[in-house]
């Protein structure tokens, strides 16, 4: 029997009409404790933060003052349950894991932005294969997304070292979620694929720079427009 996870985030939830089994589902808060059974009793055994969707399995349960929804693969949890009040419905794109055209293996990592993104940003990079590092602008680019050691860095160090995690579909592509969400908001640009295209290409504030115009283009002939 599978066991149940739930998260506790610290405050008193209000019922409200749960969503149609399905529905994708985005944590809109930082640090969300994912438990190992429902009450606040449970170990702590994974961490939910802003951007990680993933999809509602139907599932409502009232616990500890909290109304619980039952989600679907969180983070390697085949099932798991999160405080409903900091959950907020997404367009399905944020929760529909692909496989990856081009040769490699795996899944994207859920978040703000969208898997169909995401692939044009793997193709664009790599042509979505585990590239080796190679020199490239003042530093070496590793991986599916061709992610620099300071990139690395700025999406808090994931996996055992920079290289391990480029090369790791998951791993870079959760990389490329959390820099996503940390300069998004920032940067003053819309939240669309075209923002995350140049941001990944130009920095935090790529979205504005007009050398990355052409980057952007050559997503654009990967298959996604501005609302992908």
């Amino acid at each position: 029997m599978l066991s149940l996870l739930f998260v506790y985030l610290g405050f008193v939830s209000f019922s409200t009409a749960a969503p149609a089994a399905g529905t994708c589902m985005c944590v809109h808060a930082s640090g969300v404790h994912v438990r190992s059974g429902a009450g606040l009793s449970h170990g702590i055994v994974a961490t939910a933060n802003t951007g990680d969707c993933f999809k509602f399995n139907g599932g409502v349960h009232t616990q500890d003052g909290h109304t619980w929804y039952e989600l679907q693969n969180v983070h390697g949890q085949h099932l798991a349950w999160i405080a409903s009040e900091f959950l907020q419905e997404s367009t399905a794109s944020h929760c529909t894991s692909t496989g990856v055209s081009g040769g490699g293996a795996g899944t994207f990592a859920t978040g703000i932005v969208s898997q169909q993104c995401l692939q044009c940003i793997c193709n664009q990079e790599s042509g979505c294969k585990p590239l080796g590092c190679h020199w490239d602008v003042n530093s070496n680019s590793c991986g599916y997304f061709q992610i620099k050691n300071a990139y690395w860095t700025d999406c808090g160090k994931l996996g055992s070292s920079w290289e391990a995690c480029a090369s790791d579909l998951h791993c870079s592509s959760q990389c490329v979620q959390k820099v996503m969400a940390r300069y998004i908001g920032p940067s003053g640009c819309p939240h669309n694929c075209e923002s995350y295209a140049r941001i990944h290409n130009g920095g935090p504030a790529g979205c504005h720079h007009t050398s990355t115009v052409g980057y952007w283009h050559g997503i654009q002939s990967r298959g996604c427009n501005a609302n992908s």
